[in-house]
């Protein structure tokens, strides 16, 4: 009997500790999307399953890009970067840091200064041992200690390096040059650049991403409002197309079939093919200014930020139609999808 008791005291024990746990403890919590309002300093709640914007918190930090597929979520901290301006000999500088935010508690825990801004990707390599992020206005690649969030090595690169991806067995890490009209491959174990390749003058390749399968890089062209899809060996191009004015970032989609162009200057999402011959299948009119998207895992819906209006629009991905449009902060860009339960 007294066993029995024992048992039974464990159980309930470890009951309540699942009761509590900020994420479900043993069970995973349902997602919620994170939106980062780069305007107001703030982030948004939206709950996918119901598509209703539970609340809005202060974070005290700017960030743009911030999306899925940079993978930049440990379990428990969301790694990202702050901007923010310091006047220096009575000139206004920008700098950044890097942070890790605290999805659950809504809060950052670990904070401090890179270098000079601005920044465009933190990432997480796959062991998560160590954090990578492009310093562009000090034209340094930086590896970070998570633990201690200090910088053990700053690796130097082409001139404004823009953007930063890493391939999926995390081993190569690909990154525009923009002000040099070029692209790199760098070594992310031996710590420096083994491959560039020259873009045509004044084009300013500025955000890329490595598609999930590992064989090509996506490259979004600032001034040359151009596509182009780099074979990650070789970084030869092997398809060029134009897109929208001032192509910022893309995503594939959850069954990997399609790839989502999102345009800075521009009002709509490009849907193209993931694989050849990439042809584009229908442009999306959201609004001004779409920064980000992400997927809900199912399929059913993406969520594209729409910074000039303050919203986040919502997409019947069967339909590739905008179904509605939900309220955010001020100027909403960068946007997470995370099995976490923020403590609103």
């Amino acid at each position: 009997m007294k066993a029995l008791k024992a048992l039974l005291s464990v159980i309930l024990a470890c009951m309540a500790l699942v009761a509590v746990s900020p994420s479900g403890g043993g069970q995973a919590a349902p997602p919620y999307l994170f939106v980062f309002n780069m305007g107001s300093d703030d982030v948004t709640i939206i709950d996918p399953t119901t598509h209703q914007v539970l609340g809005t918190r202060p974070v005290g930090f700017k960030v743009k890009w911030l999306a899925d597929h940079m993978q930049s979520f440990d379990g428990t901290l969301l790694w990202t970067y702050g901007l923010r301006t310091e006047r220096v000999g009575g000139t206004e500088v920008t700098k950044v840091d890097v942070i890790a935010f605290d999805p659950g508690a809504l809060r950052v825990v670990k904070r401090q200064e890179v270098g000079r801004g601005p920044a465009h990707s933190v990432v997480l390599t796959p062991d998560r041992k160590q954090v990578l992020m492009n310093v562009a206005g000090d034209d340094l690649i930086v590896y970070i200690d998570p633990a201690t969030t200090q910088v053990t090595h700053a690796v130097p690169v082409g001139k404004f390096p823009c953007d930063l991806h890493l391939s999926p067995d995390g081993r190569t890490a690909y990154l525009p040059e923009r002000d040099q009209d070029a692209v790199s491959a760098l070594d992310v174990a031996r710590r420096q650049v083994v491959k560039r390749v020259s873009f045509a003058k004044g084009s300013k390749p500025h955000m890329l991403r490595v598609s999930p399968d590992g064989k090509y890089v996506w490259v979004q062209d600032a001034v040359s409002n151009m596509n182009e899809i780099l074979d990650s060996q070789t970084l030869q191009v092997v398809n060029a197309q134009p897109v929208g004015k001032v192509p910022t970032t893309n995503a594939w989609t959850p069954d990997g079939r399609q790839s989502w162009v999102l345009q800075d200057g521009d009002n709509v999402v490009i849907v193209m093919e993931a694989q050849p011959p990439w042809r584009q299948l229908k442009r999306i009119e959201v609004g001004p200014g779409p920064g980000n998207v992400s997927f809900r895992p199912d399929g059913k819906y993406a969520y594209v930020t729409v910074g000039g209006l303050n919203a986040v629009a919502v997409i019947d991905m069967s339909k590739l139609t905008v179904e509605t449009m939900l309220p955010a902060g001020h100027t909403p860009s960068g946007i997470v999808l995370l099995n976490v339960q923020p403590r609103l």
